[in-house]
């Protein structure tokens, strides 16, 4: 599985990825933000927060997406 490199935080909810690999992921989580695990991502702030340990996306209050969740939201 790749590692993640990077991470950024875009406008409308998208989520930039950037793999070992040297691929580029963006993954929209506007449709996410209306359950109850991603709800706290509606606050800009947090959602802007989002950082990376190079196995998975984390925010604020403890909410993470590993990199297989990730490109499971990505195929989507």
């Amino acid at each position: 599985m790749a590692k993640i490199t990077g991470v950024t935080a875009g406008d409308g909810y998208l989520l930039t990825v950037r793999l070992d690999n040297n691929s580029t992921v963006t993954i929209d989580l506007k449709k996410k933000l209306f359950t109850a695990r991603f709800s706290d991502l509606r606050d800009r702030r947090v959602f802007a927060a989002a950082r990376t340990d190079g196995k998975a996306v984390h925010w604020p209050g403890g909410l993470s997406l590993a990199v297989g969740e990730l490109m499971e939201i990505a195929a989507k």
